[in-house]
């Protein structure tokens, strides 16, 4: 080969370079961009794995709380610390319940910081802090959730009823009622309450549900008290400064400092008009506050005078006077 030859040689050569360079630079670009595409799907994984982590806590909180409700009315017996209880409780589920992601390669921790009152008293604030990893994606949040406690999918019954009569006979309950007997009757001759047979049979209701005739004072303002009929008719519960919390209600409380509610407790059917006062029939009242009320008679027919007893400062919350 002559020296014109290896001068072509050489030349083809330096061609090559720039070839061996943009193949090398393709192949980098491409295994840079399989690592991308890789931490993008991770990435995706842990943040929707976050997200069901959170959608799970209100539900499987909902469910701790009509549990631990349930025992409550069973035993009749308070909780000492219905947040510390219910947290504990909670946190045992999520665990349980984040096992799931194990197979999976994903490391779940969702930590229960504290079960609260909420400002609204028909829910409770669940704070959480949910930390999510997978190979090099983490991921951690600081969460609050209001809870409702009127969810009918999991109605929520009134445990202080179940633990202030307990001593005094007890009470029993239907689907939508607590039944008294004679226990409370038993309960407020207990505590030097007079006129106390005025509530031989009463009732009061048994499920949570909030009140839908707001303002209150409409109860009253209703053409032929219709709306006050109706709230009794179905055991609605209202708003309260002086009745206590739900959290509150579990560890016997008919008050407390939280911003809470109260119900009415209704004396049985009278035959007659001449039982015209008694102990007042908000629940705050009954079991702790103990002042008298003034009968209200709201229905008539003839089986009998359905009445409430209630004095002014209730009479006016509900437009009764």
């Amino acid at each position: 080969m002559d020296q014109k030859g290896y001068v072509i040689s050489s030349l083809s050569f330096l061609l090559i370079i720039p070839a061996i360079c943009i193949v090398a630079t393709f192949v980098n670009m491409t295994h840079t961009g399989s690592q991308s595409q890789a931490l993008s799907v991770q990435s995706d994984v842990v943040l929707s794995t976050t997200k069901d982590v959170e959608d799970n806590i209100p539900q499987t909180a909902e469910k701790m709380l009509q549990q631990t409700a349930n025992d409550v009315i069973k035993s009749g017996h308070p909780l000492s610390d219905s947040r510390c209880t219910i947290k504990n409780s909670l946190q045992e589920e999520m665990d349980d319940l984040n096992e799931k992601y194990d197979v999976e390669g994903i490391n779940v921790t969702c930590k229960i910081i504290s079960v609260e009152t909420d400002e609204d008293p028909f829910k409770i604030e669940i704070n959480s802090t949910i930390s999510v990893n997978k190979g090099n994606i983490i991921h951690k949040e600081n969460n609050s959730q209001d809870i409702s406690i009127i969810d009918p999918s999991y109605p929520l019954p009134d445990p202080l009823p179940f633990i202030q009569c307990k001593n005094f006979g007890g009470v029993t309950n239907t689907s939508t009622r607590i039944v008294y007997s004679s226990s409370l009757v038993n309960y407020l001759k207990n505590e030097n309450i007079s006129n106390a047979e005025a509530y031989l049979n009463a009732t009061s209701p048994l499920i949570i549900k909030k009140c839908p005739y707001d303002p209150y004072i409409s109860h009253g303002h209703s053409q032929n008290l219709t709306n006050f009929k109706n709230c009794i008719d179905n055991g609605y519960y209202h708003e309260s400064n002086d009745g206590a919390c739900y959290l509150c209600r579990l560890e016997g409380k008919a008050i407390c400092p939280h911003y809470g509610m109260e119900t009415f407790i209704i004396p049985a059917v009278s035959p007659n008009e001449t039982v015209n006062s008694g102990p007042c029939g908000s629940d705050h009242v009954i079991f702790h506050d103990h002042y008298e009320g003034y009968s209200s008679i709201y229905r008539s027919n003839s089986t009998g005078y359905y009445k409430i007893f209630l004095e002014n400062g209730h009479r006016s919350k509900y437009g009764l006077i």
